[in-house]
């Protein structure tokens, strides 16, 4: 039975990755740790088993905030495209599973994860995500819930319905206040929502950087 990689980003993105007691992150592997031959059961299997703790992205492109140089994976589509389905070639497929790792992988020079900030702003969110899912009464109360991901690197959305593209700036930015600029330098790196059919995850590094997949999710 062939596994579609889209149908692990959820699996591979939710786990969450431990930073060591000395506040030094653990090594990990980098986003071309994705699968990149094929969308067989073993090579999806390996993608889903990846490392996801702190990883510094790879040198050479964006400059960081301390002025180093560092650059991100190449997108899977186009910045204004923001959906990658479950139709798309299967080589669009794997590079949006390393774009999303590397998306949430701190850089050197960029804060540490502030988990107690993380935590306080996933409280907040719990009642404005439920205010803006538009899922039915059972089905939203069986998968609304706010989660901190990744020790503070990632925050997610889970809801029943009503994920875009626009969902993560309209939660955190337009209903909790906070920017991504803060969000940034807190060491939070991802706000991701995923409802029954689809997630999205802003960068907060990027305010256009934003990319969505098919990702169905039943609890």
């Amino acid at each position: 039975m062939r596994t579609s990689p889209l149908a692990l980003i959820v699996i591979l993105l939710a786990s969450a990755a431990c930073d060591k007691e000395d506040g030094k992150p653990a090594p990990a592997a980098s986003a071309s740790a994705a699968p990149v031959a094929s969308a067989s059961a073993p090579a999806a299997t390996s993608a889903a088993s990846a490392p996801t703790s702190d990883a510094a992205a790879p040198a050479g492109g964006d400059a960081g905030a301390g002025g180093t140089t560092l650059k991100m994976p190449e997108r899977p589509i186009p910045k204004g495209q923001t959906m990658v389905g479950s139709a798309a070639p299967i080589e669009v497929q794997q590079k949006a599973i390393g774009y999303m790792v590397a998306m949430r992988a701190p850089r050197p020079d960029e804060a540490a994860a502030d988990v107690a900030f993380a935590n306080d702003l996933a409280d907040k969110l719990r009642p404005i995500t439920v205010s803006l899912d538009s899922g039915g009464g059972a089905e939203k109360a069986k998968l609304n819930r706010v989660e901190v991901q990744a020790s503070g690197r990632q925050i997610d959305l889970l809801m029943a319905g009503g994920c875009d593209a626009k969902t993560p700036v309209r939660a955190v930015v337009q209903r909790a206040g906070v920017s991504l600029a803060t969000l940034v330098s807190r060491g939070v790196l991802v706000i991701r929502c995923n409802d029954a059919r689809t997630q999205c995850l802003q960068s907060t590094r990027d305010p256009d950087d934003v990319l969505c997949t098919t990702a169905p999710r039943h609890k």
